[in-house]
């Protein structure tokens, strides 16, 4: 089905290139709702920015809710140097050494993004130092000279949100790409897929299907809380991008999320134990339409 794929491949690039960490959601919100344009559908907002979607197609009960979450790890700025460094503390968790030199966009007072790296110190600097750094030692360089011209120039400041800086780029296997942002705009894609699928189907649906893209997941699963607050679902699918387990350094006889190997279907994390009926129900939904699946704690 190319439409499909041309569509999901539309919408990834779409959702990952968006800046949106957590706190900081409002471009994947304006991508989740223009994507819902075609179909029949009442829009709600919760307090925090989470948006909700009733279709219009279905009976009133019971509501099945599906659902994914807006923001992504990212970084905000703490604090700026007299002579123009912006130091910055994370939003999300993060592998401290996977950060040095690693180019990042800053997002300013009128919309601009600015490019930045976060400075490394050259191993021929750092003596007998070879460890990595806190984030509370590292610094962005987006170029500026000192405060003011960060500051009143560049319109960035001390609350000013900070993602990766990660293209949207296929790989040499054409059917393989990498990007920042993946978790979760991966399951915003799908979501976005899943409504507009379902909205367009006849009005015999047997029970009311309801979308809510959250907010604030990676600090805390916030969003989750008010979603679930509105919505008031009698079920719910979170449609997540979790990580891979089957890259060098994993143990691949102990792996549940091998890329390729079927979409996840999550018995327990330290978030939820899921319902055992759901879990039954989902794989034996996945045998009968024969679709991989790997089942996951």
């Amino acid at each position: 089905m190319p439409e499909i794929a041309d569509t999901a491949i539309r919408l990834l690039r779409d959702y990952t290139q968006a800046h949106g960490t957590s706190g900081f959601e409002s471009s994947v919100r304006d991508i989740f709702v223009r994507e819902l344009k075609n179909i029949d559908t009442r829009l709600a907002t919760d307090k925090i920015g989470g948006v909700m979607c009733e279709l219009q197609n279905g009976k009133a009960e019971p509501r099945v809710m599906l659902t994914a979450h807006m923001d992504e790890v990212g970084f905000i700025v703490q604090n700026i140097t007299p002579d123009g460094f912006i130091q910055f503390a994370p939003l999300g968790g993060w592998n401290e050494g996977t950060l040095q030199a690693q180019r990042v966009r800053i997002l300013s007072d009128n919309g601009k993004e600015y490019i930045g790296v976060i400075a490394s110190i050259p191993k021929h600097f750092a003596g007998g130092d070879h460890g990595t750094p806190g984030i509370d030692r590292m610094a962005i360089d987006i170029g500026a000279v000192n405060r003011a011209q960060v500051e009143n120039e560049f319109l960035i400041h001390i609350g000013s949100p900070i993602v990766p800086d990660g293209p949207f780029t296929p790989l040499a296997n054409p059917r393989m790409f990498m990007a920042k942002a993946f978790d979760n705009r991966v399951g915003m894609a799908v979501l976005s897929q899943a409504l507009n699928m379902i909205g367009q189907t006849p009005s015999d649906l047997p029970n009311q299907v309801v979308g809510f893209a959250t907010v604030q997941e990676e600090v805390g699963v916030r969003g989750a809380e008010t979603a679930s607050a509105l919505a008031k679902p009698d079920v719910a699918i979170v449609l997540e991008g979790p990580p891979a387990d089957d890259s060098p350094g994993f143990n691949r006889i102990d792996s549940q999320g091998r890329l390729g190997g079927g979409v996840q279907i999550r018995v327990y994390d330290p978030t939820a134990i899921m319902s055992q009926p759901l879990v039954a129900l989902a794989l034996e939904t996945a045998k009968q339409e024969k679709i991989p699946f790997q089942l996951t704690v």
